[in-house]
């Protein structure tokens, strides 16, 4: 915290003032303080009001608006575009030009023999889904349980 006169001075002591003087005193700052309130307060309205701020900086808000949808406009068209390009027969003869090339390079990592973990993994995963095939079999497999026995008269809707 500041440690300051805060606005007030130092008067030396000349006497006991007069009533009328500490009063009009009184009301001269009263009115200083209310006059920074109303200000304060405008300013807070001019500041939170979106409307007001629209008006203000309308330029600002519709370039920046229309830069954002002109940027995705643009994302969206490029995007078709290199799709429509990497579907061409000649894209396709490309990319399996570099994977022959990619495989005559490299041939050990062509048919790469899983590792332990990823056989045990398989191995769970192929046993699981036996599991809930042979459940889904059974269950379908089953004879349908009427709700109502024969004799019984079903009720009405």
């Amino acid at each position: 915290m500041a440690e300051g006169s805060g606005g007030v001075s130092v008067t030396h002591a000349r006497g006991p003032r007069a009533p009328r003087e500490i009063e009009g005193e009184i009301r001269r700052r009263r009115g200083e303080l209310g006059a920074l309130a109303a200000e304060l307060n405008r300013r807070r309205r001019e500041l939170t009001s979106p409307n007001l701020l629209m008006r203000r900086h309308a330029l600002g808000v519709t370039v920046a608006l229309l830069s954002v949808g002109a940027v995705a406009a643009g994302s969206i068209a490029y995007r078709a575009w290199r799709a429509r390009r990497e579907r061409t027969l000649l894209a396709r003869g490309g990319r399996l030009r570099e994977a022959l090339g990619r495989m005559i390079d490299r041939p050990e990592r062509v048919a790469v023999e899983p590792t332990a973990t990823q056989r045990i993994i398989g191995s769970a995963g192929s046993a699981a889904a036996a599991v809930l095939i042979k459940a889904a079999l059974e269950r379908l497999s089953r004879p349908r349980q009427e709700a109502w026995p024969r004799g019984d008269p079903r009720p009405s809707r």
